[in-house]
Parts: C-alpha cells; structure tokens; sequence
C-alpha cells in the first residue's frame, strides 16, 4: 500500500512493542478526528496515519492498517464538542460505514460520508487504506441543505461527479505543498464539488428505488389488461381500482413510458384484432365480431382507429 500524503505528521505502530500497540492507535485517530472506540487484535496490531495537511476549511488524512472496528457512541457524543463531517475515500480493500440505519459498503474507488454528531461505526475486515476528508458541519451546509440526509451513502468515485470529485480531491492532496495561493478558493471548489455528488447520488438512489418498487405494480397492470381487453369497460378507474391504487398514481406510473396507459390499451387491442383477422380460424368470423371481442363497442370506431394504425380498412388488412 502506497501512501498518498507525502507531506504533514506520520504517526505509526512500527516501532512500539507490540503490547503498547492498539492502544497508542485508539489515542492517535481519537486526536486525528474525533473521540472514538476501536477494536482491534492487540497482539499484532500494524497501523499507520499520516496527517497534518489541509488548507482553509477542509483537513486530510490517510489511514493505512490492520482490521478494525471503530465506533462513535453517544457516550463520545455526550462529552463531545466538535461537529465534524467526515468523508472516507477507499482506496484499497472494502470497508463499510454504518450510521443513521444505513450502511455504504465502500470498495475501492468509492467514498462516503459520516456525521459526528450522531453515533456511527466503521467496519475493516481486511487491511485496509483510505482516504479521509474533515470539515465543520457549517461549512458543508453552507453548500448542501438537510447534509445528514447524505451520511452512509455509496458514491461511486469511478465515474460521473464521483470520479470529478475523487480525481480532484487526489489531486490536491499529491500536490497540496504547492498550492499555498488562494487556500480559500480552493476548499470551496472541492467542498461544492463533493456536495454536488452527494446530492446527485442521493437523488438517483432515490429515484431507482422509486422505479423499483413501482416495476412490480406495472407488471400486474399490464397483465390485468391482457387479461381484460374484451372489456368494453375497460378504463383507467377500473384498473386503478383493481390495483387497488389511485388513478393519480396510475397515470405517475406510466407517465415515462412511451406511450400512454389509454394508447398501450388501444395498441394491444388492435395488436390482437390484427392476429385474429390473418387467423386461418377466423375466416368466417366478422369484423364487427372481431371488434367487439377485442372490447370495441362499435365497429365503426373500431375501423376508423384500426386504419389510422396500420394504414388501412380491417378488411383490406384481411384480404392481404
């Protein structure tokens, strides 16, 4: 594991005895961010933080060591101060945060926030190296509104805003001893760029559970079509009702497809008035039969709006 900060303090385990080992760990990330629990194997416990580098608003981190878990009580909150965002950038191995009923399981390339007000736990199983990014809950919120909405959410650093984000967040601190101009300016850019990640990430897990849940209601709508389009009946009340939905929702659930619930009704009704006309065993049913067994009421409106979808009368369309 290759460190990334090559300026700042180096705090490492390497040189204690290995009985004074854990213990000097749990002081050290206790001084770095904020009072914490950890547990770790006391015998033969390998950690190393490098620290001492920020600028402005914003301060970095990196952890490279052993298995552990670290917890924040509210025991440590109770006795607390400091009001802190944490952002925890994996760069080797999986690692998991845990906080307001969430869990961000975080592989390599990914990143997720912590709050310290409120109690969380980080998770390493393996040796493990990250990246971890602090600042003052204030200064979050000055560019993301309801920020601990945003804790213990996956970000994907390997594309879209997160790999911005994470190219630029790398960037800086490789280069942070040349960047002494404008410390200002530049805490703002990445603290704006990483809460319009948040943001967009939140908002697209949001709308794929959305679409998640509703996939399931959409398949019994189209299956109760099927199941009913020799119903002249058939309307949007009624399927909403047998759905046991309101016709607000039904229209909400169709409102991105391509067509509309009323057009998918009429194409599959047509669609199926089509088969029966080519149909060999129909040959000497008539159209207007046809018509009413797909749920037209009346065959003139089932040929007007038949020729205005396939380009002709249902019985040229018969005839070939």
């Amino acid at each position: 594991m290759q460190p990334i900060i090559a300026t700042g303090y180096v705090k490492d385990t390497h040189a204690l005895a290995e009985n004074r080992r854990s213990e000097y760990w749990h002081d050290i990330i206790c001084d770095e961010f904020v009072r914490l629990d950890c547990a770790c194997n006391a015998e033969a416990f390998a950690g190393q933080l490098r620290g001492g580098v920020g600028f402005a608003d914003v301060s970095f981190a990196e952890v490279l060591a052993d298995p552990q878990v670290v917890t924040r009580s509210k025991r440590k909150i109770a006795t607390a101060t400091e009001e802190f965002f944490l952002i925890s950038f994996q760069v080797e191995s999986r690692g998991a945060v845990r906080q307001n009923g969430r869990e961000a399981v975080l592989m390599p390339g990914m990143f997720a926030m912590y709050d310290s007000t409120q109690p969380y736990s980080l998770h390493f199983e393996e040796r493990f190296h990250q990246l971890v990014v602090q600042m003052p809950k204030q200064v979050l919120h000055r560019h993301l509104s309801d920020a601990e909405r945003y804790t213990a959410v996956a970000i994907d650093g390997r594309g879209g805003l997160g790999s911005v984000v994470s190219q630029f967040l790398f960037s800086v601190v490789r280069e942070v001893q040349e960047l002494d101009r404008h410390p200002e300016e530049l805490s703002d850019s990445l603290i704006n760029l990483m809460a319009m990640a948040l943001s967009s990430s939140v908002m697209l897990n949001a709308a794929t559970e959305s679409q998640t849940a509703a996939d399931p209601i959409k398949r019994r709508v189209r299956n109760y079509v099927e199941n009913s389009l020799s119903d002249p009946g058939l309307s949007n009340e009624r399927i909403a009702a047998a759905q046991g939905i309101s016709v607000r929702y039904l229209h909400k659930l169709f409102q991105d497809e391509p067509e509309s619930l009323h057009q998918y009704v009429l194409r599959r009704r047509l669609d199926v008035a089509s088969h029966l006309l080519r149909d060999a065993a129909y040959a000497e049913t008539s159209v207007e039969r046809i018509a009413y067994s797909v749920g037209f009421a009346s065959s003139g409106h089932f040929s007007r709006v038949f020729k205005a979808h396939f380009g002709c009368t249902p019985g040229k369309y018969r005839s070939g």
